[in-house]
Formats: C-alpha cells, sequence, structure tokens
C-alpha cells in the first residue's frame, strides 16, 4: 500500500475538484502589494465576487412584468350596443388619474392626472396617461372631479392633444384653478365649463352626467352618476364620509345617493386609496382638538407644512391661529394661489387683518406668529426646506419655533422627509408630525367607509380604481365581505379594457396603449425608456467617453470620464482599456458599419471597466 507524503486533510483543492479557485485579495494581478501605500492612500482592491452586472437595468415593475409575460391583445372595434371603460391611468399607482367611457361614436373622459417621477425617472417632471386610443375618436367631454393635481395636473398637456375646443367641465375650485392655470401656460380652453352639483349635464347623444357632492380634503369635490343606454354608472372620485364636515361647504348628501341606488346601478367605480385599511376616516373637525394642544404650548413662532390643496387644513391652521391670537403668514406661490381662489369662493373666511405679510410679521412677537408653508414632503425648494437651510429670502428657522407636519408621506418620499426631520432638529426647533398626534385627517375612504357605500348605492358591479395594485385588491376585499363574488368585482389594469352590455360585463384581454408620456422640460413624450435608462446609468456609474483616431498609420485612444476619476489616475486602467479596444481594431474590417463598431466596442469597454473598477458606465465611442 503507497502512502502519500501529503496530509490526509481533505485540501481545498479535493473540495473543488481539481480546478483551484481564484481568490481575489487587495493585491494586483501580479501578486505584488501595491507599492508605497499610505493611510489614506486611494487604491484599487479585488474580492472573492464576481462583479456582478446591473446594466441593462430593469425595474421592479418592468422585471415583473417581463416574468409574468401578460398578453395583451390588440384592440378589436367596439360592438353595437356595447360601453367600453377604459382606464388610462391610475388604477396601478397613486396619481395619473384618468378613465374614459366609450359608447358607439362618442367617448367622455374623466380627469386628466399626472404622476410625479419615481427613483427610476431622473431628470422629468411628471408623467400623463397615453391618449393615443382617442385618435380619430369623438371625445364630447371631459369631467373633472377636483382640483387636485392627480386628477387635472395633466389637463393643459392632454387638451393640447385632443384639442383646446374640446368641452371641459369643473365644479368651481377645479374650474378657478384650471382658469389660473390658463393663463400661466398661455394655452386658452375655448369650451371650458362650470358645472352645478346634482344638475344632469348632457355630453353628446349617448352620456349624461350628474355631478353629487363628496367629502374629500378639498372644496367642490364631486362623484358623478353617468347615466348611458347600457345602465346608470357611479364614479366616486376621490371621496371619504365626514361625520363633522368643516362650515361653509356642503357635504355628502346620503339621501341623494341611496335613492340613486334605488333606481339602479350597474357599476360602482370606487376610490382605493385608503379603501384596504380598517375602520372609518377620522373627520377634519377631529384634527382641530390635536393642533390646539400644540398651539396652546407653542412659545414662539408655529410652522405648518401641508399641501397647498389641502384647503381644509389650512382653514383649520388659520382658525386655530385666530383662536390663540396670532397673524397667517402664507408662504409660497402655490399656498397663495389656492387660498385666494378658497377665499374668493367663500371656503375660507379669515377675519380681517389675519392674513399679513412676511416683513408685517418680522414686526410682531415670534408668539403672535403662524407660517403656514408647503414643502411637507422634503421637495428640495419648497418654502419650508429652503426656510431650513437658510436659502429663504423671507425668513429663517430659529431654535424656539415649533414645526408641524400636517400632511401624510406621500410613498417614496420618506428618505426625503427623514433628511428635513434632521436639518430642522440640528437648529433645535420641535417637531410635531401625523404619526404621533392626529394632526392629519386622510380625505379617502377606509374599509367602513366603502362599505357603507356599498350598501347605499348597491351596484350590479364593484370596480376599484384610484390606487395601487394592493390598494385596489385590499378595496376589492370590502365587496367581497358584503357579499360580491369575484366576477362581480373586476380589478383594473391600466390600458385594459372593460365592457358592458345591458345584460353582462366582460374582462377583456385587450389594451389601449398605456405607456406613461413624460413631461421633460418643455418637451411632452420625447423621452421614454431608453433615455430615462441611460440617465440611471449615467447617475450611478458616471461616463466613459472613448475618443478613437489615426494619426501617422497609428491608432490614439484618448479618454474623457464624467462622474468617474481620470483613466489615467487609476494604476493599471489606461492599459487595459487600450489593450481591448486595440484588439478590437485589429479585426475591425468585420463591422459592416460605423454604429456596430461602436456598439460592440462600447459593450467590451464597459466589460473591462466592470472587472477593473467595479463600475458599468455609459461608455460612448467617438471613431474620428
Amino acid at each position: 500500500m503507497k502512502h502519500s507524503n501529503k496530509s490526509n486533510k481533505p485540501n481545498h483543492n479535493q473540495k473543488h475538484g481539481n480546478k483551484k479557485p481564484k481568490f481575489r485579495n487587495f493585491y494586483d494581478k501580479g501578486n505584488t502589494k501595491q507599492q508605497n501605500l499610505q493611510a489614506g492612500d486611494s487604491f484599487i482592491f479585488e474580492d472573492s465576487f464576481r462583479p456582478r452586472r446591473s446594466f441593462p437595468f430593469l425595474t421592479p415593475g418592468q422585471a415583473l412584468n417581463k416574468h409574468l409575460h401578460i398578453p395583451e391583445k390588440k384592440v378589436q372595434p367596439l360592438k353595437k350596443g356595447t360601453l367600453r371603460v377604459i382606464p388610462f391611468g391610475g388604477v396601478e399607482q397613486v396619481g395619473l388619474n384618468c378613465m374614459g367611457f366609450e359608447y358607439e361614436d362618442e367617448l367622455i373622459i374623466v380627469d386628466m392626472g399626472i404622476q410625479f417621477a419615481d427613483q427610476y425617472q431622473l431628470g422629468i417632471n411628471a408623467s400623463i396617461p397615453d391618449l393615443s386610443y382617442c385618435k380619430n375618436k369623438k371625445v364630447t367631454g371631459v369631467c373633472i372631479t377636483h382640483g387636485h393635481i392627480d386628477h387635472i395636473g395633466g389637463v393643459f398637456y392632454m387638451m393640447e392633444q385632443l384639442g383646446r375646443d374640446t368641452p371641459i367641465f369643473a365644479t368651481p375650485m377645479a374650474y378657478e384653478l384650471i382658469k389660473l392655470k390658463q393663463g400661466e401656460m398661455k394655452a386658452e380652453l375655448t369650451k371650458l365649463n362650470e358645472y352645478k352639483v346634482y344638475k344632469p349635464s348632457q355630453l353628446g347623444k349617448h352620456f349624461q352626467i350628474t355631478p353629487f357632492v363628496v367629502d374629500h380634503s378639498i372644496p367642490d369635490s364631486a362623484g358623478f352618476l353617468i347615466e348611458t343606454p347600457v345602465g346608470r354608472f357611479v364614479h366616486t372620485g376621490d371621496w371619504k364620509f365626514d361625520s363633522n364636515p368643516l362650515p361653509y361647504r356642503p357635504s355628502t348628501n346620503y339621501d341623494w345617493l341611496e335613492a340613486t341606488g334605488k333606481r339602479g346601478v350597474r357599476g360602482l367605480f370606487s376610490d382605493s386609496t385608503n379603501a384596504h385599511l380598517i375602520g372609518s376616516s377620522i373627520s377634519e373637525s377631529e384634527v382641530i382638538h390635536s393642533m390646539e394642544d400644540i398651539f396652546k404650548t407653542a412659545k414662539a413662532r408655529v410652522i405648518t407644512a401641508t399641501f397647498s390643496s389641502i384647503i381644509d387644513r389650512v382653514m383649520l391652521i388659520i382658525s386655530t391661529s385666530e383662536k390663540f391670537g396670532r397673524k397667517v403668514v402664507l408662504l409660497g406661490r402655490s399656498m397663495n394661489n389656492y387660498i385666494e381662489i378658497a377665499m374668493k369662493l367663500g371656503y375660507v373666511r379669515p377675519k380681517p387683518g389675519t392674513i399679513i405679510s412676511m416683513q408685517d410679521a418680522a414686526q410682531l412677537p415670534d408668539d403672535q406668529v403662524t407660517i403656514c408653508c408647503t414643502g411637507a414632503q422634503g421637495e428640495r425648494y419648497a418654502a419650508l426646506m429652503r426656510i431650513v437651510t437658510g436659502e429663504s429670502r423671507d425668513t429663517t428657522l430659529k431654535p424656539d419655533d415649533t414645526i408641524i407636519f400636517s400632511s401624510s408621506v406621500i410613498p417614496g418620499n420618506e428618505r426625503a422627509v427623514q433628511t428635513l426631520f434632521d436639518l430642522i432638529s440640528q437648529q433645535g426647533p420641535k417637531i410635531h408630525h401625523y404619526r404621533e398626534s392626529e394632526i392629519h385627517a386622510g380625505g379617502h375612504a377606509k374599509s367602513e367607509d366603502t362599505k357603507k357605500m356599498i350598501s347605499l348605492v348597491k351596484p350590479e358591479y364593484y370596480i376599484p380604481i384610484y390606487g395601487y395594485p394592493h390598494m385596489l385588491r385590499g378595496n376589492a376585499r370590502n365587496a367581497y365581505e358584503m357579499g360580491y363574488n369575484k366576477k362581480k368585482v373586476p380589478i383594473l389594469r391600466n390600458g385594459k379594457l372593460l365592457e358592458f352590455t345591458k345584460d353582462a360585463m366582460y374582462e377583456t384581454d385587450q389594451y389601449a396603449s398605456h405607456e406613461l408620456k413624460t413631461i421633460d422640460g418643455r418637451m411632452v413624450g420625447y423621452t421614454g425608456p431608453k433615455e430615462l435608462h441611460d440617465r440611471l446609468q449615467i447617475s450611478s456609474q458616471g461616463v466613459l467617453v472613448v475618443t478613437i483616431s489615426k494619426k501617422s498609420g497609428k491608432y490614439v485612444i484618448h479618454y474623457a470620464t464624467v462622474g468617474l476619476p481620470p483613466v489615467e489616475s487609476v494604476p493599471g486602467l489606461k492599459k487595459s482599456l487600450d489593450q481591448r479596444v486595440l484588439s478590437i481594431l485589429k479585426d475591425v474590417s468585420k463591422f459592416k458599419s460605423a454604429e456596430e463598431f461602436s456598439n460592440f466596442t462600447e459593450r467590451k469597454v464597459c466589460d473591462t471597466m466592470l472587472h477593473d473598477t467595479g463600475k458599468e458606465p455609459k461608455v460612448v465611442v467617438v471613431a474620428q
């Protein structure tokens, strides 16, 4: 029996087969320690993992769509006697609210909202729904439920596509806000109409619209009774039930809703934003006590941050300030615009002299001043952020200030709000926010409110709208608990067509175009997925420009970087890149075009960068 001189311990090679694993470490390719490395110096390290490629990049939503691969069939001609519902947006997100109803040769649109950019849509202002479906169709009217930006923010961009002479209808608050924007955009809507609640309006031959009052966080919010040849439909818009509404404004007419239900309703399209949450929405009036407790203990200025469009909250802040002998400064253009319109319509009625300028407030003791401003979402250049960072021309933060964040945080803004909290805390003021006390009442129905609406209207079908997919499904559960089976509660997707006849409802597998149309600076619709992908890559990985020229029969390669250190400053990187590019140039004749050569070279140079530096820059090849 032969004995091996080697130890009986299993060695690393036996464990992994005959292939010797290559572990990388803090050494260069020659296993020679980087020379003259001192504390604080820059260096390239290597680890035991292969660099993982991140680009081309898919957002989580894009990855899921690729995985599920839901077939989207082409839209077929509308059959006679059929009502088609087109969710242009708002059923896969909060925002982008827009829905079409089509019968024979006529189409109406409810709401024209926008959605602000998410973390993957760098640089764009917002997105609007794709109305390509409406080409060569007769749009007999656009109906606006209320004046929040996720319902009216897309009006001027989308009306530019449909035609400024398309009839558009809104209740007084939304009407005034659209008129204000009309002046700013220098785009007159020639058929902008103000309609009255509970008064029917005939839109074309096939649609009759009756707006009805709903409670929400902005006055003149409305839902719609839509009467069609195949039956009645109720669209709630954004809503909640408020058992103790604020003064100077109408509230829900429960008797009217019940009477409408008794007449027969085919479908109830209902807001889902908070419908997945248990309980009932609190009344705006319930916020008063929490707000008064904060004002009672505030020793200096009170600075409140909220959305300018939450008129109810601003009303409450003004009345509470008056109760405690404070004057109110409104900071921010949108804040002043919204309150000016609300005062014009009689929804906000401050005492004479309550609203003052910042210059006048500077002459008063701090405990007699309230500042009401925008910026509760941590927006970089909103009024509150500029006050906190010392960039405001109006005022700066003081250590004894009391800061009230009187609105919930929109999903995706949590980090920006936390940063704002930290910047404030460093300077001394006390922060109050909605999670620690009831200083915010949501404007959307919760589960018990939703069930009550269903019991009043008694629809044949219940259709959750306006919210993220989990919100729509949570809303659907409310109907299931009311005895509806799943066939009576369709879950919509953007673009997916829903059809009604006099006898039935059909969930089709046909999709209208539903790509988001970006608003990017002054460009609408031009910036698409490729440009957004490039921006994302550039923002995290930088740019490497490779310029190739020929001089005296030899190739000359130059590198320029943006957002990365110069190639020459990283040891060995220029040599690696030169070798890669020159190896491609040796067989340059195989490429059929300059574009093919550039694309191939860009990929290979990116591979080298990933291997040597762990970065995947956007590579641009310029061949001179």
